[in-house]
C-alpha cells in the first residue's frame, strides 16, 4: 500500500477515537477523501436505533446503533447498521462532541467505513461523512449537511474553518464515482 493511502484509511479512526475524547478535533475532509477511503457509500433510510453498551479501554461506552435500509449503493457493499459513539440506555445518557445524531425515518447519503478489526461500521468525519436527503418544491433532490461546530485541522495541522454543503444528489453520486481511487460499484435497489 501507498503510504497516503494508509494515512486515509487512518482517518476514520482518528475521528472516532478524537470523538470519545474531551472535545472533538476533525481532520477537514474533501469529498474525494471520504469516497476513497469509504469501505461503503450508501443511500440509506434509517429504519430504527438501539443503544447499547460496549466494554472499552478504560470505561464502559454506549453506542447507538442505527439500522439501515439501503435505497442505493454507490460503493462497496449495503451495510445493515451503523454505529454512534453515546447514546441514551436505561435512562443513562452519554454524549460526544462531534457526534451526530441520525433521525429515524430520514434518509441520508453515508460515508461507512468498516473496521476490518472489529466489523463495526462508522461514519467518516463523524458528521463529515453524513448528508441529509430532501426533496425541493422544484422536486430535485438535494444531499446537504451543516457546518460542523468542532474545531477542525486541515491536513498540515492548521486551524480551518467548516462549511455547509449542499448538492444535487445526481451531481454528488457522480462526483462520487469520479473521485480517484473511489473504486466505485454499480448503484443497486434495495429489497
Amino acid at each position: 500500500m501507498f503510504p497516503a493511502f494508509q494515512k486515509l484509511r487512518l482517518i476514520p479512526v482518528l475521528t472516532a477515537a478524537l470523538a470519545v475524547a474531551n472535545a472533538a478535533t476533525l481532520q477537514q475532509l474533501s469529498m474525494d477523501q471520504m469516497s476513497q477511503s469509504a469501505t461503503a457509500i450508501v443511500r440509506a433510510r434509517v429504519t430504527g436505533s438501539s443503544a447499547q453498551l460496549h466494554a472499552s479501554p478504560g470505561a464502559p461506552t454506549i453506542y447507538t446503533h442505527y439500522k439501515l435500509a439501503a435505497i442505493e449503493v454507490w460503493k462497496g457493499a449495503v451495510e445493515a447498521e451503523v454505529m454512534l459513539p453515546g447514546g441514551d440506555l436505561n435512562g443513562q445518557k452519554q454524549s460526544f462532541p462531534g457526534v451526530p445524531e441520525l433521525r429515524v425515518g430520514g434518509e441520508y447519503v453515508l460515508f461507512l467505513w468498516k473496521s476490518p478489526t472489529t466489523g463495526i461500521v462508522h461514519t467518516i468525519g463523524l458528521t463529515q461523512g453524513i448528508f441529509e436527503v430532501a426533496t425541493q418544491a422544484d422536486g430535485s433532490v438535494v444531499a446537504s449537511r451543516g457546518q460542523s461546530g468542532e474545531l477542525m485541522l486541515n491536513a498540515s495541522g492548521h486551524r480551518v474553518s467548516d462549511r455547509a454543503i449542499s448538492m444535487k444528489l445526481p451531481d454528488m453520486k457522480a462526483r462520487v464515482r469520479q473521485a480517484p481511487g473511489a473504486g466505485s460499484s454499480p448503484a443497486r435497489a434495495a429489497k
